[in-house]
């Protein structure tokens, strides 16, 4: 997840563990909804979504799970809209609105997976893909589109690992703590363990590092023209104009060129 997004969500989660009022950045108050859209890019009316040859809109905002919770939606639940759209025979098409810093490691596979059976092209339309978001890109679209010229952001192609030792605060209250493993067990949470010591190479070798290769080599695979300057492939991010120089996306637009674009690449599809 991109670090500086992830420090923005100090206060909330302050504000939970102390009883605090304030909401989350991104509270669920609907359940997720697919919308669709005519070639002229106007909205269909709820009346006319039974219509023939239409374009599905479905939306990735906010920093996702693999599962759907009360206050965002999952990647089960997006793959779900998705897999909607793919199955729907009056649907040719779909833009996919992607819009946040990152996520869980565990939500790409719910992608990765649905990238096996798409048979409609999609169109990702995007104001910030980092991390988790990117990899997303790059796993199921066809075509990438910046929407946002201003503070648009492409990247942060790399995995991060962070969570607090809280273990001597509770210790000075009069706490102890007791982890008991018999002889059989000498390798049970040992990489966790080490690095609570400060001792970071076995989970970098052994976790780490593996999941930053794999989504690197995503990236090298959907992007053939890929210019790796620094920064790109080690968890750097571009605004949309330089991202679009170095080959992270295919070219900037709005909702109606995204409609157009999957236009265009239903005729490939049907080649």
């Amino acid at each position: 997840m991109d670090q500086t997004q992830l420090d923005g969500y100090a206060p909330f989660v302050h504000s939970l563990l102390t009883g605090g009022t304030l909401k989350l950045p991104q509270e669920k108050e609907a359940k997720l909804q697919m919308k669709f859209y005519e070639d002229d890019g106007e909205e269909v009316s709820r009346a006319e979504e039974g219509s023939a040859n239409k374009i599905a809109f479905v939306s990735m905002i906010g920093p996702v799970m693999k599962y759907g919770d009360w206050c965002t939606n999952g990647a089960d639940e997006i793959v779900g809209m998705l897999d909607k759209a793919n199955s729907d025979p009056k649907v040719k098409g779909t833009v996919f609105y992607i819009d946040g810093p990152g996520g869980a490691v565990s939500a790409i596979n719910p992608f990765i997976d649905f990238a096996s059976r798409k048979k409609k092209p999609i169109v990702v339309l995007s104001d910030m893909a980092a991390s988790l978001h990117y990899w997303t890109a790059c796993v199921v679209a066809d075509h990438i589109m910046g929407e946002n010229r201003i503070s648009g952001r492409f990247g942060s192609v790399g995995v991060v690992c962070s969570f607090v030792d809280a273990k001597a605060h509770w210790e000075e209250k009069g706490y102890k703590f007791h982890e008991i493993y018999p002889s059989e067990s000498s390798e049970k949470n040992k990489v966790f363990q080490l690095a609570l010591e400060g001792k970071y190479d076995r989970i970098k070798a052994e976790q780490l590092s593996p999941l930053a290769q794999k989504f690197q080599a995503a990236v090298r695979e959907a992007r053939p023209n890929l210019k790796e300057e620094t920064g790109v492939l080690t968890g750097a991010t571009f605004d949309t104009e330089k991202a679009l120089d170095l080959g992270m996306i295919d070219s900037i637009g709005n909702m109606q060129k995204a409609v157009e674009m999957v236009n265009v690449l239903v005729e490939t599809y049907s080649i």
